[in-house]
Parts: structure tokens; C-alpha cells; sequence
């Protein structure tokens, strides 16, 4: 019979009663490698549009500028999440058409994650007002027929999802994280 990567294999030797055993292991994945994997398992999931939160914005006197993170960009659907429990550095709103809803294969099913891939085209540097807080807007754009990238939000939607925001935030205060703050971290890591 064959070895499974994580078996023990008996070796009988010819003409020796005694069983040797050996451990056959598969070599650990690198970091580059267990990326590529991880990036490879969430292409296979649906793009989902949603509108989502980081606990981190770019710096305040940023210009409206556009970011291609070339690694995974966590984003959560509850606002206390991303932002451990409104204790994060900043608030951002993500308006994405192509993330990756990651909570039914997640452990952490309760963080709400959705995950925007390597590559994915955002506009950062816009910020309203929010209940006498900064909050950045951040957008995916879209490619046009003429191959440009596009944004998708007037100035009317902007407006909604303030006060929808606004909502979201007064309905947020003072309840505790539902997963462990730890977890949130990567909510509120700079765009790479």
C-alpha cells in the first residue's frame, strides 16, 4: 500500500522479523507558497458586492488617490469587528463589487470577513463626516468598456451611506466584540 504524507509506514526488512517504522512528511509550505494557496482557495468563491468596514483609514491630508493592494485586504460587514470594538485608529467604509465572502468557510464565522483579492483597483482618500468623526470612503472601481477605471458612487449614494453609517455607528456603541480583538488586527492593517 502507499504512505499518506502524515502516516507511519512499517518497513519489513528481508530476512528481519522486527518492523522499522519511519515518518514520510510532506516539506511545510513557505509563506509565499501558503499565500498563493490561500489567494487560490478565495478566487474559487463567489465575488460578492458589499458594502464592508476597516478599522484603519488613510492618513488625514491624503489626496484622493487610487491603492492596488498587492496583498488580501480584510474587510468585516459588522463595524465592531473591524474596528475591535471602536477602539481601531480610524473608520473606513469599503464599497467592493468582487470581495470574497470568506464567513461560511471561516472559523471565525462571527468576524463577517470579506476578503478583496491581490489586484483589486481602490479609490482611497475620500473622507466625509460622520457623527463628528472622519470616515474614509473606499471604493472598487470598475473597468469600463474603454478599458478606464470608473467609480460607481455619486455624490446622492455617498450621502445614504453616511447616514447609514451614521446608524451603524449609534447602534455600535457599547456593545463588545463578538470574536477575539486579536482576530481584529487585521482589520485594521494598512493597505499593502
Amino acid at each position: 500500500g502507499r504512505c499518506r504524507p502524515d502516516s507511519r509506514c512499517g518497513i519489513m526488512m528481508a530476512g528481519d522479523s522486527r518492523r522499522q517504522e519511519r515518518h514520510v512528511t510532506a516539506p511545510r509550505p513557505t509563506s509565499r507558497e501558503r499565500f498563493e494557496r490561500a489567494v487560490e482557495g478565495m478566487r474559487r468563491l463567489p465575488p460578492t458586492g458589499a458594502v464592508t468596514f476597516r478599522g484603519i483609514t488613510s492618513p488625514q491630508g491624503t489626496a484622493a488617490g487610487v491603492v492596488v493592494p498587492q496583498g488580501i485586504t480584510a474587510t468585516s460587514r459588522d463595524l465592531v469587528v473591524a474596528t475591535a470594538g471602536l477602539t481601531s485608529p480610524g473608520i473606513a467604509v469599503v464599497f467592493a463589487h468582487t470581495g470574497r465572502d470568506l464567513a461560511p468557510v471561516s472559523a471565525v464565522q462571527e468576524a463577517q470577513e470579506v476578503a478583496l483579492l491581490p489586484g483589486t483597483v481602490l479609490a482611497v482618500g475620500r473622507f466625509i463626516q460622520v457623527a463628528g468623526i472622519a470616515v474614509e470612503i473606499i471604493e472598487e472601481l470598475t473597468r469600463t468598456g474603454d478599458e478606464q477605471w470608473a467609480t460607481s458612487l455619486t455624490n446622492d449614494a455617498i450621502a445614504k451611506l453616511g447616514a447609514t453609517v451614521a446608524t451603524t455607528l449609534a447602534n455600535a456603541q457599547g456593545v463588545p466584540c463578538p470574536v477575539d480583538v486579536g482576530y481584529c488586527r487585521r482589520f485594521a492593517a494598512p493597505l499593502a
